[in-house]
């Protein structure tokens, strides 16, 4: 499970005790990472430093980590090479943003921290359902994929 990953992430800080802050990784690289070990993105290390500056809503409390760096690998995952009309990244995209701000009732960084920020766990339920979701519609898009072929 995506999951699983993104907890070796989370967890793999406690390593290093008071010092953890000089290992972080942030929610955005958190997901994109997990999401490259996962589902083999193939994303070198020059590659995934893209995520660090969505972190903590874009260092401003805007728009959740979590969420832009599930896009970042749906960007992987389903952009195709141009000329495309990139329907299939776009409906994924939309999904994704729309069950994260169900769930969460926002994509709003500050507003997810005020609601389910763990005071000794940071972030790491939001990254953790952020991950849930995600590969639940990685899932469903892959079996409407299957049945298209098998039909």
């Amino acid at each position: 499970m995506l999951q699983d990953i993104v907890k070796e992430y989370i967890d793999s800080e406690k390593a290093y005790g008071e010092d953890r802050t000089l290992h972080h990784y942030n929610c955005a690289e958190t997901l994109l990472n997990s999401c490259n070990d996962y589902y083999k993105l193939g994303l070198d290390p020059k590659a995934k430093k893209m995520a660090v500056p969505f972190g903590g809503g874009l260092y401003k409390e805007k728009t959740c980590g979590v969420l832009t760096g599930g896009l970042m690998a749906i960007g992987v995952l389903f952009a195709e090479d141009k000329p495309t009309d990139q329907a299939t990244m776009k409906a994924v995209t939309r999904e994704f943003v729309e069950r994260f701000e169900q769930f969460f009732g926002s994509t709003d960084c500050a507003a997810i921290k005020e609601s389910h920020r763990h005071p000794q766990e940071k972030c790491a339920p939001v990254m953790m359902a952020g991950a849930a979701l995600l590969e639940e519609i990685l899932k469903e898009r892959s079996a409407k994929g299957k049945e298209r072929t098998e039909t």
